[in-house]
């Protein structure tokens, strides 16, 4: 009978024993830069020292030597590998907080246009395929660090059906006569977009409008080729469309409240920018990156409930004690 009340004594100590949170007492040191303002993110937490930067650089030299914990900056920034050249060891934990993010767009259709929401519904098809099937994370990670923070499951409800082209159409004649599909962007000298010497526009956003071109091929039985127009900037890229003369679509790096707010129409998301937190081998181990945000108090519940689980097998181990014993 002694292991019974040594069993209850057990039980009450871990009862009285105060939590270990995953923050715990921890003074997190978080890094910042001028170029970015994710202060408002931090101010709120009384566990996190923020350290302000002149550029992104110092702030992840700072953070390669351990001299801060963690570099709370922009997608554009951390997952740009040129910009962690010379700061090698450093890895993106995740995003704090989405931004915004860059759609396809097109003209809406009108007496003069014809066929243009049709086109931006086949991209949209397009881009839901590329998403669901994974070939668009698996693009992505061969020009940023890190992984995609695309979902389908976030676009299940903007993602149609295949139209039926309109003869006459904008979406008719590049899949009946042009084969070709053209898209306006500019020379961002990023993994995003850029040019090379011979003019042609690469980077993720022409690698994937060339997947969804292969991808509506694939389904109307056409073969599509895609070319990308430097169109020199964001607003020659919007004044070309609206134009008609020079391109079918938008693939700069364009918001739907952009597209929306120059009268035009945005599909579904093909990149999500954002607040992400970095990390070195020298920063403290988190679950995920919003665990840097939990205090001690907000964490306390989850470590109570595996405390309570210990006191379960306790009590059934002092059960079956009792029953023995009869």
């Amino acid at each position: 009978m002694r292991c019974i009340p040594t069993a209850l004594c057990l039980g009450v100590l871990l009862l009285t024993a105060p939590s270990v949170s995953a923050a715990g007492d921890v003074q997190y040191v978080v890094g910042t830069s001028e170029e970015t303002d994710p202060s408002g993110l931090l101010e709120s937490h009384q566990h996190i020292t923020e350290v302000a930067f002149q550029d992104y650089n110092m702030a992840m030299r700072d953070l390669m030597v351990g001299n801060i914990d963690f570099f709370l900056t922009t997608h554009s920034i951390a997952a740009d590998p040129a910009t962690s050249e010379n700061t090698p060891g450093l890895s993106i934990v995740g995003m704090v907080e989405e931004i915004e993010s860059y759609v396809p767009v097109v003209r809406p259709d009108s007496q003069t246009v014809i066929g243009s929401m049709e086109l931006l519904d086949a991209m949209n098809a397009a881009l839901g395929e590329l998403i669901s099937s994974n070939s668009l994370s698996a693009t992505y990670m061969t020009w940023f660090i890190g992984e995609s923070e695309m979902d389908a499951s976030s676009f299940e409800g903007s993602i149609g059906e295949w139209p039926t082209p309109t003869e006459g159409g904008v979406l008719h004649s590049i899949i009946d006569n042009q084969r070709e599909m053209v898209a306006c962007m500019y020379d961002r000298e990023s993994p995003m977009s850029w040019q090379d010497a011979s003019a042609q526009m690469n980077g993720y956003e022409a690698e994937v409008a060339q997947m969804m071109a292969n991808r509506m091929g694939a389904h109307y039985g056409a073969q599509i080729t895609f070319r990308g127009h430097d169109s020199g900037g964001e607003f020659e890229a919007i004044e070309d469309l609206k134009r008609g003369d020079t391109c079918d679509f938008i693939m700069a790096s364009i918001t739907p409240q952009k597209a929306m707010s120059k009268g035009l129409m945005g599909g579904i998301p093909y990149h999500i920018e954002g607040y992400v937190l970095m990390a070195s081998e020298e920063s403290p181990t988190l679950q995920s990156a919003q665990h840097l945000f939990l205090s001690a108090d907000e964490d306390e519940g989850s470590e109570f409930d595996q405390r309570w689980i210990a006191i379960a097998f306790l009590s059934a181990f002092i059960a079956y004690q009792l029953v023995r014993r009869q």
